[in-house]
């Protein structure tokens, strides 16, 4: 189990194939596994990274999430590695963290993957940190990822991957996921749009209520090197809802960059 310390945390993380590097910033709540069938496949072709953000997985959580600390965590984990140019997905709040990280670090992205994601500070927010508070004040963490599966997941997923979503939400300390959400719903991460200079895959599921189509067209309309694809059959979590499609998609945009 590979590990870095970095800003005061314990930093696991996934490291497995060879080839061109990916770095992978997982979603919140979850941890490197959202990306477990991509980099079965990809990982014959390609050095798959794929870290736990601080307070998720096994990582450790000393108790400040920021967008900002969460990419600086990334990128010491790139230096530890010595990799200094590599592809870069996020998913969900993994968007916002990569495009801090874009703005800080432009150099280092030969390609970028958005998905299921969003870049502005959206009407709402203050009441799903309110909402997310009340709740893991009343659940257990196992209870809340069983919750959270079942809302975030399409109907058609077999069950026992819901079974396994809500088992690695629940590595995640309660204050923690507060504290995270509390960071990426309050982030606006609309000026990084302008700094993105590498090729841009815009990725959404067409069934994603959480991070919908206009979030995806508002991210394409501030990155003029960007193009969308939807992922059939797929929710918030297209990796789960659809590995197989978001692979294939993944694999095809980064192919030869």
């Amino acid at each position: 189990m590979p590990v870095i310390q970095t800003n005061g945390e314990t930093i696991f993380y996934e490291d497995i194939g060879e080839g061109p590097p990916i770095l992978f910033i997982h979603s919140l709540g979850t941890n490197s596994y959202l990306y477990r069938s991509q980099i079965e496949v990809l990982k014959n072709n390609y050095r798959c990274i794929a870290p736990d953000c601080r307070g998720h997985g096994n990582s450790s959580y000393n108790g400040v999430f920021t967008v900002e600390d969460a990419a600086e965590d990334h990128k010491s984990l790139l230096d530890s590695l010595d990799i200094t140019s590599c592809h870069i997905v996020g998913l969900s709040m993994g968007g916002p963290i990569l495009l801090n990280f874009n703005t800080r670090w432009p150099a280092i992205a030969r390609s970028i993957v958005i998905a299921d994601s969003f870049a502005r500070i959206r009407p709402g927010g203050e009441d799903r940190i309110l909402a997310t508070q009340e709740a893991v004040a009343y659940l257990s963490m196992q209870e809340f990822g069983s919750q959270y599966a079942g809302d975030r997941l399409m109907p058609t997923t077999p069950i026992e991957k819901l079974d396994e979503l809500a088992l690695e939400i629940a590595k995640c300390p309660s204050k923690a996921y507060v504290d995270t959400v509390k960071a990426i719903f309050t982030y606006d991460a609309s000026a990084d749009l302008g700094n993105v200079k590498a090729s841009t895959l815009i990725v959404v599921g067409d069934n994603d209520d959480a991070a919908p189509m206009a979030e995806s067209e508002f991210i394409k309309a501030g990155i003029p090197n960007s193009k969308i694809v939807t992922i059939p059959n797929a929710g918030h979590l297209s990796t789960i809802d659809s590995p197989k499609e978001f692979t294939r998609e993944l694999e095809q945009f980064i192919e030869g960059r």
